[in-house]
């Protein structure tokens, strides 16, 4: 099932011994988007830490009632190596907490689809010839992707996403597989207008490059795109097509 990472950061986290939190945020991994933790809201239950747990710690997943059922009490999660609340995760916290918990290591060479034409696509308007900004060297891409492959989804929300040609739009939405925990999908807004929304959605493997640094993104694909496409007006109708 297709699921919208902004949905997920809705849920409530309950432990075997009651509820703990709330997500409050996603990690990927930058290489193959798949969903490597939810980052717990724990509030005033154990304030001052990150609480992260991978998909492979939950049990069940209501997404009727919007909760996450874990495998762990609130004592193995209040003893379980700290992380800081406002750092990034490090090699060695990631580690600790794998050798603590005695986690699976999770798949980096996930098979990805090999369709690469997106679901929707538009014409080029005036308001998008605008120059694209140079994609980001390779080098210089493979030296932040070796210092960093964790990202967060709520950070990563907002990136200006570029065609060859122009400027589509901003990210305001990514899809989920739940069966896989893998993000499947960019969904853009081509309408600066926020009242009215413009959505396309591209496939991750349509995703030349990603400046981190700078919060663009680079598709391969032309604003030109395909005359006969339409927009979808609501993030609903997306799913229900998909």
């Amino acid at each position: 099932m297709y699921y919208y990472t902004s949905q997920m950061k809705n849920f409530s986290i309950h432990a075997t011994d009651g509820e703990m939190g709330k997500i409050k945020d996603l990690y990927f991994n930058d290489q193959n988007w798949n969903i490597r933790y939810a980052i717990v809201d724990t509030r005033k239950w154990l304030p001052g830490r990150k609480v992260l747990l991978p998909p492979n710690t939950f049990v069940s997943v209501n997404n009727n009632d919007e909760y996450v059922d874990v495998e762990y009490d609130k004592d193995t999660i209040r003893n379980s190596p700290p992380v800081p609340e406002n750092e990034d995760l490090s090699s060695e916290q990631e580690n600790n907490l794998v050798d603590y918990y005695g986690w699976n290591s999770f798949r980096d060479n996930a098979l990805l689809g090999t369709e690469r034409t997106p679901l929707g696509t538009f014409e080029q308007s005036s308001r998008h010839k605008e120059k694209v900004p140079e994609e980001p060297h390779l080098r210089r891409e493979q030296h932040q992707s070796n210092e960093k492959n964790l990202r967060s989804e709520d950070e990563t929300i907002g990136f200006k996403v570029h065609a060859k040609d122009g400027k589509i739009g901003k990210i305001v939405d990514m899809i989920y597989d739940s069966e896989q925990w893998e993000i499947k999908y960019i969904v853009v807004n081509s309408n600066e207008n926020l009242l009215d929304e413009e959505l396309f959605i591209y496939r991750v493997e349509q995703i030349n490059t990603v400046d981190w640094f700078e919060k663009d993104l680079y598709i391969n694909d032309s604003v030109k795109g395909i005359s006969n496409s339409e927009p979808f007006t609501n993030k609903k109708d997306i799913l229900v097509n998909l």
